[in-house]
């Protein structure tokens, strides 16, 4: 039964009031208003503050604490005060300095729970919102998994008691819960959760893995235009939810927290109204019905009142260095340049001009076996790491495995002969190339005198222990596959036991084929979608049907190129940009190369990406139809 000293556990043993007051004030307020406001809240009887750094109160929230106590009110050990990290402190280095800046404005010894305000890290700096001179907001790239760690120290310290998340959704928790060494587990999740956003899915995994749920924004009711959207409805009119008060004798913000408290949510009430905030606390002298929590679950919308971390969050703003979040936390450059030649083209070109790409500023390159070319693809990538172009860590190389490869027992040993290839210590990402078996020997393509080609049938998800073999070995950091449909993709995917599920699907993709269908499922299951062939121009008669039209002379995408001052080359790359599909652009022309770059200064509108999508054909270039028709073993 609540009370009004009702506590949870965490899962580090800590307890947390199941009801906070939350200190936010818009910038129009005076901050000495979050002063009183907190005094009288601890007055009520509230003994869970939270607050954070970006808020730009805490010494004022510090002096009401202190205060308090030093009153008789209350003792700092039965406070509970929560503080959060900034997302221009992510930095591993910058993370303690956060939190002793926060401790010293507070005037206290530590902190009891201390958070990761968003999963976004921004310029480190005094500047807490840092934009650019086109007022776009400016991103770094730290691992939220380095800035965990130095919560875990800080909390080893004894500054902190408890460490935790804000804002996180299910697959960046998880980056945190799969991360190898993890000392300590997230107590708690503080997000947006109301009865018109009620994070039933996210809550149910939060309980699966003993994660706490922390409401903000619990009535909805703050107009806030910096952050909240002003044409969504006030919350706390709701005619249901105001009948279901009128029911109980209660205000409609009562009912609004009670059923947030009785499905297991911490919450965090704001008011700095006397009245309001006294109101607010009386919570638990009533009990709503199952079949009131029922009705108020079906007011669920789905939708937010704060935009800030959808403001705030990168929108794909796409730049020279953009990058993708792939399902196990690494990032993949969104444009890379692929490496396949031509038999007869083969000799020095695909080395020359990898390192002219790395020079232009290519840091995402495609290569594998079958090509033929990784000698001389790393040979490029090692000169341009020794004069300095670049560095290793900088670059995405892709590899793939080839089709007489995937043999279990075979696919370390073709991985390493990449690797000595290549002269690397480890490949960033590493694709089984086609979902077909071929027969393993010295040819890459076998064939017997009555077929095109002599078929095994491995069963290739044991093809995919040994590349999750080759991932936990650290030969490789990313996993995944190339060329699968839908249903193979679909059948992969529930394979049992799956230990690192593909990171990506690597085919053909361009304004003729335009991958609609497995774009979506991609999507869905959180498989980035790479493009190959996008620009389909060669005229290699092993691999590419002479009889089909010219991409790049289509004239629809010709007169929207004129109209961009664009080629129709770039055209076609930003239009799969847009749809979030990471590019790989091949050209052994060195303005080709160059051009194919420059697609991060103009921006499709809606319109032409609808005239483009409308020129989709289903129609294939590459000669591929043997292996996509073929349905995997189970």
């Amino acid at each position: 039964m609540l009370a009004e000293d009702s506590i949870m556990v965490m899962n580090d043993g800590h307890k947390i009031p199941v009801i906070g007051f939350g200190t936010y004030a818009p910038e129009k307020f005076p901050k000495s208003l979050a002063e009183e406001a907190t005094k009288v809240a601890i007055e009520v009887g509230y003994r869970h503050i939270d607050c954070a750094h970006m808020y730009g109160n805490e010494p004022e929230v510090g002096r009401a604490i202190r205060a308090k106590i030093a009153d008789g009110t209350v003792r700092r050990e039965d406070l509970f005060y929560t503080g959060k990290l900034w997302s221009t402190s992510h930095s591993p280095e910058l993370v303690r300095p956060a939190l002793e800046k926060s401790l010293k404005d507070l005037q206290l010894e530590y902190l009891d729970l201390y958070i990761i305000h968003m999963p976004i890290e921004l310029k480190p700096g005094d500047d807490l919102f840092p934009v650019d001179e086109n007022g776009h907001f400016i991103y770094e790239n730290t691992d939220i998994r380095d800035t965990w760690e130095a919560l875990e120290a800080c909390k080893d310290a004894g500054l902190v008691k408890s460490i935790g998340v804000s804002n996180f959704n299910r697959r960046q928790l998880e980056l945190i819960l799969n991360k190898p060494g993890l000392k300590h587990k997230p107590v708690c999740n503080q997000v947006e959760c109301h009865v018109y956003f009620n994070q039933g899915k996210l809550l149910e995994f939060c309980k699966s893995k003993n994660i706490l749920l922390v409401a903000f924004s619990a009535l909805g009711s703050s107009r806030d235009e910096a952050w909240i959207d002003q044409n969504s409805p006030v919350l706390l009119e709701d005619p249901v939810l105001n009948a279901i008060a009128k029911n109980y004798s209660r205000t409609p913000a009562q009912v609004a927290m009670r059923y947030l408290l009785q499905r297991g949510i911490v919450v965090l009430a704001k008011s700095f109204n006397p009245t309001r905030i006294k109101q607010n606390f009386q919570v638990f002298g009533f009990h709503l019905s199952a079949e009131d929590m029922k009705t108020i679950d079906g007011l669920n919308k789905n939708m937010r009142y704060d935009t800030a971390a959808i403001r705030i969050r990168p929108t794909m703003e796409l730049k020279e260095d953009s990058r993708m979040m792939m399902n196990d936390g690494n990032k993949i450059p969104i444009i890379g340049f692929g490496t396949y030649t031509p038999q007869k083209d083969h000799n020095s070109l695909p080395g020359h001009c990898t390192e002219f790409a790395i020079e232009i500023g290519y840091r995402h390159i495609d290569c594998a076996f079958i090509y033929g070319s990784e000698l001389q693809v790393g040979r490029a990538i090692q000169a341009k790491i020794r004069d300095g172009t670049t560095r290793r860590k900088d670059l995405f190389y892709t590899g793939k495995l080839w089709s007489t490869f995937q043999a279990p027992d075979k696919v370390r040993p073709a991985l390493e002969k990449s690797l000595k290839n290549l002269q690397l210590e480890y490949i960033d990402l590493f694709l089984i190339n086609a979902p077909r078996e071929l027969k393993p020997g010295e040819d890459l393509i076998p064939v017997d005198e009555n077929a095109p080609s002599d078929y095994q049938d491995s069963v290739i998800r044991k093809t995919w222990e040994a590349m999750e073999a080759c991932k936990d070995a650290g030969l490789v950091k990313s996993i995944g596959v190339c060329n699968f449909k839908c249903r193979q993709l679909e059948l992969f995917l529930s394979k049992p036991g799956l230990k690192h599920k593909p990171v990506c699907n690597q085919v053909e993709c361009h304004i003729y084929l335009n991958k609609k269908k497995m774009l979506a499922l991609c999507k869905y299951q959180d498989i980035v979608l790479v493009g190959y062939c996008v620009l389909e121009s060669s005229k290699d008669e092993k691999w590419i049907d002479q009889d089909n039209p010219v991409l790049l002379e289509d004239p629809v995408l010709n007169t929207i190129a004129k109209k961009h001052r664009r080629t129709p080359a770039q055209v076609a790359i930003r239009y799969l940009l847009q749809r979030g599909i990471v590019v790989l652009a091949r050209s052994f022309k060195y303005n080709g190369i160059k051009e194919n770059f420059r697609v991060f200064d103009f921006h499709l509108s809606a319109e032409d990406m609808r005239t483009l999508d409308a020129l989709s054909k289903h129609m294939h270039y590459v000669k591929t139809s043997h292996w996509e028709d073929y349905q995997l073993p189970i």
